[in-house]
């Protein structure tokens, strides 16, 4: 009778009092006006009229209990909570039903997952409307458990949405095999000698390995890593090497070792194999357990299973297949579409170019000639000075490719066939041309050939990919050989040019430039020696530019000393001794060089759109691939 008095006192006295509104979901009232009088009527009856007024199914517990008197005329949300709050029941709406149980009937359940997480789980009853302000959940993310106190309706559907969510991401876990033709990149690694040097360039399984581990070592991100290797890895700490480690760990602590030692059949030992001491202790090992993580990491700085270098247990398992050139991926069946847009990216159809080099050698007095005849050409300008004895600079682009006229030389001259290309005017000549021809500067190096003042030493034409370095050797290599004490060995000595240029096609508006990542090394034989052996100069260029299509690199500045010797003589005469040197002719000329380096890129075939568009989607995609 007092529930019922402080009840009718609070209908006297007004209607604002309340408690909060909060609640899972709205309840569909049909009406925000609910007027009702009650006469020592019982609270389950109460609550029957109130659902029937407003089109709500309602289940009511017989646990339900009181007696209502008094006469509201408020809201019928606010009404619902004013009787919870007088007659101490709970009530959860589940979409479909009003459901009101007594205060004795709240429960708690402890839900734990096994393959989702508290996220999904946390999403899910989100999303449906089955979690409610009134009665938080709890959750854990470290063990994956949520615990659930509410009404009991609350508590089975969000028990039956945990199982659901569980079983789903389970079928999702269900490894998928699948395999990866590449048609552009190689899935393997490929070495390459580089100045007698091997250059591993990453396939991309590698590649692939690197992304799904923790420290980026592309060996971690393999699920079926062998645990002999991460054995000896806690063998090897402290400096100690592979024949030496069993020593080591015996005498770190006198006679014992820094941490028990693992079973053999972790580490890869056979049971007949020897300890530290000399005795199969196969058995003794396995007696030992393994220290727990923290105590692994803090002993001598031991890492701890779950490092920075362990795999996420949800990595995919990546293999090569070197026949197909395919790449095979073990993985859930939810990230197979992220691996597969990541792969498609790294296997896009690279652009081809080719690149002409020229190494040209030119004396001093022909660098002085070769500084009064050039020939400069622009979109809009064609000129050309010289003295009126050389021929002219051409180039194929030009608007006239076939020179200018010049009015010093006669007209039979001109016709006839021994005439194949048109002298340089006397003094300058300037015409207009018609479109892009790209401006360029083009030296008489062909005429300085025929007067020996100036030579093509190499000329090298290779054809490579966007991104993938060329290399151009021209070398002279001999052996030295060294005798040791027991064996002798041969050692290579290299003089001599080598060129690598590494270019990568970039396009800005729809125009392609060029990169070059140019690397020049020059060297040659000295006269000087150091005992028997000669010196060998070597001088080193690092650059990079970018240039336009058709431009070329001119890089120069090195100087080539040249010394002939010569020595003849009249046989027999020239033997005989004291005199025999009046028989004799020495010859020694010595000429300077200025070697330089024309480089000259062309893009052969770019990567089409297509494969750049789909690059840049699989980057999208790429970032959302879970483990």
């Amino acid at each position: 009778m007092r529930c019922v008095r402080a009840l009718v006192l609070s209908a006297l006295v007004g209607i604002g009092l309340g408690s909060s509104d909060a609640h899972a979901r709205p309840i569909p009232w049909k009406s925000n006006h609910f007027a009702y009088v009650a006469d020592h009527k019982d609270v389950k009856e109460v609550l029957r009229d109130l659902g029937a007024s407003e089109g709500v199914m309602t289940w009511i517990s017989p646990q339900v209990e009181g007696v209502v008197t008094g006469r509201f005329d408020e809201t019928p949300q606010r009404f619902l909570d004013r009787m919870a709050d007088s007659f101490g029941f709970i009530w959860y709406y589940d979409g479909s039903v009003l459901r009101v149980s007594g205060p004795n009937e709240a429960r708690s359940q402890t839900i734990g997952l096994v393959h989702a997480t508290t996220d999904d789980l946390r999403a899910a009853l989100s999303r449906l409307g089955v979690n409610d302000p009134r009665f938080p959940v709890l959750y854990d993310d470290k063990t994956r458990t949520a615990v659930v106190s509410g009404p009991p309706r609350m508590v089975e559907l969000a028990s039956d949405v945990a199982h659901l969510i569980d079983r789903d991401v389970e079928r999702g876990d269900t490894p998928e095999v699948r395999s990866f033709k590449l048609h552009y990149a190689w899935a393997t690694d490929r070495s390459l000698m580089i100045n007698g040097e091997p250059v591993v360039v990453p396939g991309v399984v590698t590649v692939l390995r690197s992304l799904y581990s923790n420290d980026g070592d592309p060996r971690v991100g393999n699920a079926a890593t062998q645990v002999g290797a991460d054995a000896y890895r806690l063998r090897s700490i402290g400096g100690t090497s592979e024949g030496q480690g069993a020593n080591a760990n015996a005498n770190a602590n006198g006679n014992g070792r820094l941490f028990p030692p693992l079973p053999s059949f972790l580490s890869g030992a056979g049971p007949s194999q020897p300890g530290p001491s000399g005795g199969s202790d196969s058995a003794r090992n396995a007696q030992i357990p393994p220290l727990p993580d923290d105590m692994m990491s803090a002993s001598s700085g031991l890492p701890s299973s779950m490092g920075s270098g362990s795999p996420h247990p949800d990595a995919p398992i990546i293999r090569a297949d070197a026949r197909d050139n395919a790449v095979l991926v073990r993985a859930r069946a939810e990230s197979m579409p992220a691996l597969e847009h990541l792969i498609t990216s790294l296997d896009r159809r690279p652009g081809v170019l080719e690149i002409d080099a020229s190494i040209i050698e030119i004396s001093e007095t022909g660098l002085k000639e070769l500084g009064v005849d050039w020939r400069l050409n622009s979109s809009h300008i064609d000129i050309e000075t010289g003295n009126g004895q050389n021929a002219q600079a051409g180039f194929p682009g030009s608007i006239n490719p076939q020179g200018f006229p010049n009015s010093n030389t006669s007209s039979a001259l001109s016709n006839a066939a021994g005439a194949a290309a048109a002298m340089t005017p006397v003094g300058g000549v300037l015409t207009a041309v018609i479109g892009g021809t790209g401006r360029y500067l083009l030296s008489r190096i062909s005429a300085l050939e025929q007067t020996d003042n100036a030579r093509i030493t190499a000329s090298p034409k290779v054809t490579t990919l966007d991104n993938v370095e060329a290399v151009m050797d021209n070398k002279q290599t001999f052996y030295v050989p060294v005798q040791g004490f027991e064996s002798g060995s041969l050692y290579s000595v290299s003089a001599g040019v080598a060129l690598r240029v590494l270019p990568s096609i970039v396009s800005e508006d729809g125009k392609p430039q060029i990169r070059l990542d140019v690397h020049i090394e020059d060297g040659q034989l000295t006269s000087q020696n150091v005992g028997q052996l000669p010196i060998v100069s070597k001088s080193t260029i690092d650059t990079q530019t970018l240039i336009d299509q058709g431009q070329s690199l001119l890089i120069a500045g090195y100087t080539v000393d040249q010394d002939d010797h010569s020595e003849s003589g009249v046989p027999a005469l020239s033997k005989i001794p004291v005199i025999g040197g009046l028989f004799k002719f020495k010859h020694h000329q010595g000429q300077k060089f200025q070697r330089l380096f024309l480089l000259t890129p062309r893009v052969v075939s770019a990567a089409s759109a297509a494969d750049a568009s789909a690059a840049d989607a699989s980057a999208c995609c790429g970032r959302d691939s879970a483990m």
